[in-house]
């Protein structure tokens, strides 16, 4: 009896370990500023996921509009990137929903529902956390389009 306990105990773990998510994405939780202050991105974690909102700035009026959310999660052993884009076209609002898969629990995501765009990698700075990279690829020999992020400083 104490033995099927036993394996009962571990059988629960192995579980809920499974679907934690990877320290690399929890340390993407925060606020990030875009180069230039063209925007930032708000990511926070909700139980075992990551909700992130992208906001653009207006240069010459400096209002703020959301331009995306994404979703990041774990399903069997893989991460699961969800963006919404939101444009604006003659007032109304057009949304694009795109998903994207990991090889295993990294940071690089190819896109399993639209031809572009192609993947989108993640990365933080050398030896610096608080500075994220964000990779776009729009195909598979294209050179990505590169998007440099701040961690807010805490007040």
């Amino acid at each position: 009896m104490k033995k099927l306990g036993s394996l009962f105990v571990l059988m629960c773990l192995a579980v809920s370990v499974q679907a934690q998510l990877p320290n690399k994405v929890k340390k993407m939780a925060g606020t990030w500023h875009y180069k230039f202050n063209s925007g930032f991105e708000v990511m926070e974690i909700h139980g075992d996921e990551l909700h992130g909102m992208g906001f653009r700035v207006h240069r010459k009026s400096m209002d703020t509009a959301c331009v995306e959310n994404v979703r990041i999660r774990v399903v069997n052993k893989s991460l699961i990137y969800t963006m919404t884009n939101y444009n604006v076209i003659e007032d109304s609002v057009f949304t694009t929903v795109y998903d994207f898969v990991s090889d295993g629990r990294k940071l690089k995501f190819h896109n399993i529902s639209a031809p572009t765009p192609y993947e989108i990698h993640y990365s933080f700075g050398f030896l610096n956390r608080n500075k994220l990279i964000i990779k776009v690829y729009h195909g598979p020999e294209t050179k990505p389009i590169k998007l440099h992020l701040s961690r807010e400083k805490d007040v």
